[in-house]
């Protein structure tokens, strides 16, 4: 094995052998290994950013409120200890094909259905500070979206910057939960006679409104399948649709302005800008949630 002094550190602390580490993957300060563990193998991913090491309390934070998480091993200072989903008899990984299957789509929906009921408390009493999509929907991002991307007559944009302490008014008297913020297939894990799934990888779990993570679920699927996740989940409130599909765009090339390329999904945005003053129009002329 190379010369990983923080990962030889963390593999001493579990009482386990160099010889029975192999290395998955390092990428951004993380390192990601399989290591034997007792008569089995367990996925050990170790932080040499400080910043990824919240990986290890989310865990720990969604345990203690009921929300169904890979089983953790074992915890260090800058590491953790999961079960290795592809040793597993009850579970695999997610696939692509699980994006069009009913059965799994179901399941997932009652994960984030725990996931945003559980979550409020957790959010209500130690939210301060909490990574959330939202906190990027300031005037000042708006004008520096406005600039970066040359949009100086942009309906949209004129009419965000326009309304925008009434659409600020509304986001703030939104209700706040926990936000899983990054859904995809690699980030899922399905039981194998599919009654249950689950996400796992929790860099981005932040705060939020429940729709943000229902626009970030329900975006890969087909109409049929968004909806029959919407009957498994529930219906959200028209007003709270109404916000996101106001505030989306602005998350998004807000996201896009960090990239060092223009990513493809961002032109979507771009054009879902067209349709902000109608909204909008819509937005202030119904009552507040």
């Amino acid at each position: 094995m190379r010369e990983y002094s923080m990962l030889k550190s963390e593999i001493q602390s579990y009482g386990i052998s160099e010889d029975d580490v192999q290395i998955i993957r390092e990428k951004e300060g993380v390192i990601v290994a399989r290591v034997h563990y007792g008569d089995t193998t367990a996925i050990l991913k170790c932080f040499e950013n400080e910043e990824f090491c919240r990986k290890i309390d989310n865990y720990e934070i969604l345990q203690r409120y009921d929300i169904p998480t890979i089983k953790v091993l074992g915890k260090g200072e800058k590491s953790i200890l999961l079960e290795d989903i592809d040793a597993s008899e009850l579970w695999r990984l997610g696939e692509e094909s699980d994006l069009s299957n009913p059965t799994v789509i179901k399941a997932i929906a009652k994960w984030y259905r725990i996931l945003h009921t559980n979550g409020i408390q957790y959010v209500r009493e130690h939210g301060a500070g909490m990574y959330e999509e939202w906190d990027c929907f300031t005037i000042e991002d708006i004008k520096s979206i406005k600039e970066k991307y040359n949009l100086i007559d942009n309906v949209g944009i004129d009419a965000l910057e326009q309304h925008f302490g009434e659409v600020r008014k509304r986001l703030d008297a939104a209700p706040r939960t926990l936000c899983y913020n990054d859904f995809y297939y690699t980030n899922l894990i399905v039981k194998k006679d599919l009654s249950e799934a689950l996400m796992f990888d929790y860099n981005l779990l932040g705060k939020g409104n429940y729709i943000s993570d229902i626009h970030n679920v329900t975006y890969w699927f087909s109409k049929e399948n968004k909806d029959l996740f919407l009957s498994v989940y529930g219906e959200p409130e028209e007003d709270l649709i109404l916000l996101d599909k106001i505030c989306a765009p602005i998350v998004s090339l807000y996201s896009a302005m960090t990239r060092d390329v223009f990513p493809g999904w961002a032109k979507e945005a771009l054009e879902n800008l067209q349709e902000i003053p109608e909204l909008i129009d819509e937005l202030v002329n119904s009552p507040c949630s």
